[in-house]
């Protein structure tokens, strides 16, 4: 799940290859980050969030992505809350992407590439979309 705080007409948007069902362990979800191509990222590399959304229950997507085979990733910064994240990061913590496309704290000794910082530690209880999530609060840059 990812909820923007920042304004969409602010963000650029990039049209990029569906990723594979199955390209994560898990579930592909919206907020999930891919490389550019749409394949998976590696540990402490750089991708871009999904926007689309997600059926909530296994990898199908609204009924664009099935018409297209691509999904919309957001490139550039913005503010946004996400349950897509791994460990504990703090506030403060520089951000990169785990293989699961997931954001996790970073390590500062130069071979994490960062994609953003925690703004407020992570907080239980966030409604979207009739659901409720425990999120992560981060500026992606």
């Amino acid at each position: 799940m990812l909820a923007l705080l920042s304004d969409l007409n602010k963000i650029n948007k990039l049209e990029v290859t569906k990723p594979a069902d199955g390209v994560y362990s898990g579930v592909m979800r919206q907020g999930t980050f891919v490389a550019a191509d749409g394949t998976a990222v590696e540990d402490g590399h750089a991708g871009y969030a999904i926007w689309n959304e997600d059926n909530g229950a296994d990898n199908t997507w609204s009924p664009d992505v099935a018409a297209t085979g691509k999904v919309t990733v957001l490139l550039g910064g913005y503010r946004c809350k996400t349950n897509q994240y791994a460990g504990t990061p703090a506030v403060g913590d520089a951000l990169t992407l785990n293989t699961s496309g997931q954001l996790k704290a970073a390590t500062m000794d130069g071979t994490d590439n960062i994609v953003g910082y925690v703004l407020e530690e992570a907080a239980a209880d966030f409604a979207y979309k009739g659901s409720t999530y425990t999120v992560l609060h981060v500026h992606i840059i």
